[in-house]
């Protein structure tokens, strides 16, 4: 159980991080830039979609890793989808359609990624 724990906390640290970031408004625009705020998500998600697949691979030892992966990848997309919905409700925010798809689009790149630098790093180093 302690392990499941350890391997779920950067996840949901970084989900709690997001969501944060997401409640408020602020001064950090990359709106003037074609596809700036589309990269930031694609960036953002990326790195979550990269915590929640170490996180699924430690927790369900026995699911086939490609399962997992996508597991994680749904997972990340999930938590997108929610955020996008929460900034729905949050003063001087907007819930936008095109900033799931790039959460999504990082959370796939992001879950699968791991699993390139999880082969090339030691085992001591990911655990």
């Amino acid at each position: 159980m302690r392990n499941i724990i350890r391997a779920w906390l950067p996840a949901v640290a970084y989900m709690t991080f997001i969501w944060v970031l997401s409640s408020g408004t602020h001064d950090i625009s990359f709106e003037q830039l074609p596809f700036k705020d589309k990269a930031a998500h694609f960036c953002e998600y990326g790195l979550l979609g990269l915590l929640t697949a170490h996180a699924v691979l430690r927790t369900w030892t026995k699911l086939p890793v490609w399962r997992a992966l996508l597991l994680a990848a749904l997972l990340t997309s999930a938590w997108g989808f929610f955020d996008e919905l929460h900034q729905a409700f949050v003063p001087g925010r907007d819930s936008d359609a095109m900033d799931l798809l790039a959460d999504t689009l990082g959370g796939f790149v992001g879950a699968f990624c791991f699993r390139v630098i999880e082969r090339f790093l030691p085992r001591e180093v990911i655990r």
